[in-house]
């Protein structure tokens, strides 16, 4: 007969809950002991009861196995495993630090800063590009400007464009729709030609 799959939980009754402790701890101390005895096992065991008591197996010793134990850990904690390639890493690291004081260099003279150093053929490469880059700058703000003014002149004509058809729809509505004395056309007529002119 094959037993059920038995789901752990806590034994909420407290005589059930020792019985048990005292019963899962003695198979525990007798599978130690025969794991040390069939394979030469160095073992330590520690059990604290519910209440705090004490129980332990160890074989040879629990002195001997927590220092092994111990001796074990700390040498683990003293390996630190570097990566194959930490002289290229260490190449890169350099490079960069070195790139970027250049570029803080270059940076500070570029605004006019620490230009003590500097030889004369130095302040003149120096000036050549910022003379250079400053015309770059004023070729693009030429052409910006450019597209800005062509945008709004296209805008301002869209808008009078729907100024005029918005007059023809007014005088095709009043033609259709109104019968209008000599006093009114000539209102619609000065109305038509203040939207033209606007």
């Amino acid at each position: 007969m094959v037993r059920g799959k038995v789901h752990l939980k806590k034994i909420e009754n407290p005589v059930h809950r020792r019985v048990t402790f005292s019963k899962r701890k003695a198979g525990l101390l007798k599978k130690a002991t025969e794991l040390s005895v069939l394979c030469e096992a160095e073992i330590g065991l520690i059990i604290f009861s519910p209440t705090g008591k004490l129980f332990e197996y160890a074989n040879p010793s629990m002195n001997r196995v927590m220092g092994k134990y111990e001796k074990n850990c700390s040498s683990i904690g003293d390996v630190i495993e570097l990566p194959d390639n930490i002289e290229t890493l260490h190449l890169e690291l350099e490079n960069l630090q070195k790139r970027t004081t250049h570029l803080e260099k270059t940076y500070k003279h570029m605004i006019g800063e620490d230009l003590g150093l500097l030889t004369f053929k130095d302040l003149q490469r120096l000036e050549k590009r910022i003379s250079l880059g400053t015309r770059k700058i004023h070729s693009r703000k030429k052409k910006m400007s450019l597209e800005h003014a062509r945008s709004i002149k296209m805008k301002v004509e869209e808008g009078r464009c729907r100024a005029c058809h918005l007059n023809i729809d007014i005088m095709e509505g009043v033609d259709n729709n109104w019968e209008t004395d000599a006093a009114t056309q000539q209102i619609l007529h000065q109305t038509n030609l203040n939207l033209t002119l606007s």
